[in-house]
Formats: structure tokens, sequence, C-alpha cells
């Protein structure tokens, strides 16, 4: 095979590679606008059947972005403590590693 025929390969794979990117970046986008259209919903609701003012939610997303110590616009959970044998463990489990203790998660988080 020809150093040409060899490289022209490679750079298909790498063609489909993109594709196949740029079509998950699509439909991630498509997800996260749907999402933000929920979110605005619940918030009109939730105003409406409340009364509630746009400065409340203003003030509760600011306390909730604080409550990891960081105004970073996010909000960052450290490890758990398992409740029966108090070690540290990732909050991506369904059970503690150490004991097996079934753990009950945020379902924020």
């Amino acid at each position: 095979m020809s150093l040409y025929g060899f490289l022209g390969r490679d750079s298909a794979a790498g063609g489909d590679a993109a594709r196949r990117s740029q079509g998950g970046a699509v439909e991630t986008a498509m997800r996260l606008d749907r999402t933000v259209l929920a979110l605005e919903a619940l918030w009109t609701l939730v105003r409406e059947k409340l009364n509630l003012s746009e400065e409340e939610l203003a003030k509760v997303m600011n306390d909730l972005d604080l409550s990891d110590g960081r105004l970073d616009g996010k909000v960052s959970k450290s490890a758990l403590t398992c409740p029966a044998c108090n070690r540290t463990i990732s909050r991506r489990l369904p059970k503690c590693i150490y004991c097996g203790q079934a753990i009950v998660h945020d379902p924020f988080v």
C-alpha cells in the first residue's frame, strides 16, 4: 500500500470520528435547549402559583452556588461518609464499598 493510500484511510477515519462527535454535540445542544425550556416552564409555574419574585430565585441560586464555598455558577458536592461505617466513599456508588450499606443519594447530585 502506498503512503497516500494509508494517509487517505486515516483521514477518512478521522473525518468519520469528527462527524460522530459533531452529531453528539448537536444532540447534546438539543437536550440542553429542552432542559432550559422545561426549567423556564417550571419557574413560570412556581412564580405564578406561589407569588415568588426573580430576586428570591436569584438569592436561592446564589446560596446554593456558595454552598460548596465557591461562587462559580455550579454546585460541587464532596465525597460522602457512609452512615454505617463512617468511611469516605464516592457519591457515584449505590452502596458502601467497605461495608455494603445502601446509600440514599440526593437526586440532584
